[in-house]
């Protein structure tokens, strides 16, 4: 298996046992992730859902400590996967719980980002990445003024976390757009869309919608392919 890896993750000083055991742990990632979007992801609870939800990024958190990656992205991939476990039960305190570790998971990615060796703050200065960055402003003040009318006891909570992957998108354009870490930066984005409709699924959307019969599937779909991306850019980079 570890003959058709790509030469980079190769490259990072993993044995290729090491190499071998991240590809299972992320494979098994891969096929809980799918089981529960298909079967799982637009049920209310269940101790089923939390597992596989949970161990669908856990899977991924393995996989980035068994072949020694950063420290810093294994702590958020672990954080996300926490968030993963609160979110999945019907409680506004572990909802509370889960906002605040998908928090400070995004920390730990943004630390991720800046100090990659191929990281490049002067790559913010460029036109179009000032662009982006300027898009992204105006969608968190736009975000942060709808959350903070619809999301009512929790808009304090949802707020405060708007800014967090805000920075954590902008945070993303260090890194280059090209070669495998394109891959992280893109999987920033992704994460950003996936946080995005779980918002207006949760906030803004209102009840007896057609749409909240497909928000599960897109909120989960981009959200697990966001954290793959971010892991294979990330270590392969």
């Amino acid at each position: 298996m570890t003959d058709v890896l790509p030469v980079d993750l190769l490259n990072t000083g993993a044995s290729r046992e090491a190499v071998g055991v991240a590809m299972a742990f992320f494979a098994l990632g891969g096929v809980c992730a799918v089981i529960y979007w298909g079967g799982f992801c637009y049920r209310r609870t269940g101790a089923g859902r939390s597992f596989l939800k949970t161990l669908s990024v856990a899977s991924l958190a393995l996989a980035a400590w068994s072949i020694g990656g950063d420290w810093r992205l294994i702590a958020a991939l672990s954080f996300c996967a926490l968030g993963d476990y609160a979110l999945s039960r019907n409680s506004d305190r572990l909802f509370l719980l889960g906002v605040g570790a998908f928090a400070v998971g995004h920390l730990f990615y943004i630390g991720t980002f800046l100090t990659h060796p191929a990281a490049d703050p002067s790559r913010l200065a460029s036109a179009p990445r000032l662009a982006v960055m300027a898009g992204l402003a105006v969608l968190g003040g736009a975000m942060t003024v709808l959350l903070y009318r619809t999301a009512k006891e929790l808009r304090f909570a949802v707020v405060a976390y708007v800014p967090v992957i805000i920075v954590m998108g902008g945070a993303a354009l260090v890194l280059p757009d090209r070669g495998v870490l394109a891959l992280a930066l893109c999987g920033a984005f992704v994460f950003m869309l996936s946080d995005l409709i779980l918002s207006l699924e949760l906030f803004v959307i209102p009840e007896g919608s057609r749409w909240l019969y497909l928000t599960p599937f897109a909120v989960w779909g981009t959200y697990w392919c966001a954290q793959a991306l971010l892991l294979a850019g990330l270590l392969a980079g």
